[in-house]
């Protein structure tokens, strides 16, 4: 069996927060609950009391939480693991919320976990199947702030108003790049409750963000956490301190948390990334940085416009059918006026070279 997630949740499951106090892996398997589908199941801001595990399961449709086609299994197996457990079986939530706007791009979501003895912990959804939360990730190489990022700031503020206690923030992919920049830009009183920042595997923010004031009063509590070979997690990011852990697949699969390897009660480590990943994230960063905000924003905006025009509702309708929607996405790319397609056929080729480095 591979020392993941589901391993750490069977073998220390009966230790409560006493006897092994929260760690990484902790705030990990927090960040992967998130990506459950709560809604109609979680009450939001002002609609109900905090849920037990049990009140969950005692709701209509409460399965819909595993709906998800891919990682569904997985997600069951994570809440039957840790709703039964003596570690986590105490654990209440609250505050669900939900926010996709097709206009506006912006795909959004959060939890808040309430841990006991006056801690709770924030966690933020990082990109699901949704084609419009893919387009608001493009969206950061080219805008200083995108639409979750501020919903982010109002979740954080709201969850301080209604809460006392000490505030850990965390979240996987987006999810993390969303709990650093909340965590930076609330309030000062309320940052003084924040005792703890985690990003797994989040992408950067602009270039000057580490320098702000916001972010260097939190940066003794900022804990970012990248596999081995990631990608993600080093795109948009000037910030080196960060932990390297080891991966059982490798490239973008290094992205999916199951994939993070787990020696006892903690991560397994290494000392830096692996070579080729670094180079690639570097060239990939002055790649981006080397093109103009016009570039970035027509070549995000026809890649988008190119994979909608496959009538895909989601990722994985996507890849379902590539043949489909190759041959869609050719033929609305030559309808396309003609310098609008040598424009982007100029930053695809410089993509590729950047990549391939």
């Amino acid at each position: 069996m591979k020392n993941n997630l589901m391993k750490y949740l069977r073998e220390f499951g009966d230790r409560s927060f006493r006897e092994m106090p929260f760690s990484e892996v902790d705030a990990l398997t927090l960040a992967l609950l998130v990506y459950m589908k709560f809604d109609g199941i979680v009450p939001g801001f002002n609609r109900g009391a905090p849920m037990s595990w049990e009140d969950i399961r005692k709701k209509p449709g409460w399965e819909h939480m595993f709906s998800d086609p891919v990682y569904g299994a997985s997600y069951r197996e994570a809440f039957e693991l840790i709703s039964k457990s003596r570690r986590y079986g105490r654990i209440r939530v609250n505050y669900f919320v939900e926010w996709i706007d097709e206009e506006r791009e912006a795909q959004f979501a959060a939890i808040t976990f309430f841990l006991g003895k006056g801690s709770v912990f924030v966690a933020f959804r990082g990109t699901d199947e949704r084609l419009v939360g893919w387009k608001e990730d493009f969206n950061m190489s080219f805008l200083r702030l995108v639409p979750s990022q501020k919903r982010a700031l109002d979740y954080v503020k709201g969850v301080a108003r209604y809460t006392s206690g000490r505030l850990v923030l965390g979240g996987h992919s987006k999810g993390g790049n969303l709990a650093v920049y909340a965590a930076s830009f609330v309030p000062a009183s309320v940052q003084e409750r924040i005792r703890r920042v985690y990003s797994f595997d989040g992408p950067g923010l602009w270039r000057h963000f580490y320098e702000t004031p916001g972010f260097l009063r939190i940066r003794d509590r900022y804990c970012k956490i990248v596999p081995e070979q990631s990608m993600i997690g080093m795109m948009f990011s000037s910030y080196r301190d960060y932990r390297v852990v080891a991966g059982y697949k490798g490239g973008f699969a290094q992205h999916d948390l199951m994939q993070w390897k787990i020696r006892g009660p903690r991560f397994c480590y290494k000392r830096r990334l692996r070579k080729k990943s670094s180079r690639r994230s570097k060239n990939l960063g002055a790649w981006i940085r080397s093109l103009s905000s016009g570039q970035v924003a027509l070549f995000v905006d026809t890649l988008y416009e190119l994979v909608c025009s496959t009538k895909a509702r989601n990722v994985y309708e996507l890849f379902q059918r590539p043949f489909a929607a190759a041959r869609a996405m050719v033929g609305r790319f030559r309808r396309m006026e003609k310098k609008r397609r040598r424009q982007f056929w100029a930053v695809l080729r410089g993509l590729v070279r950047a990549v391939r480095r």
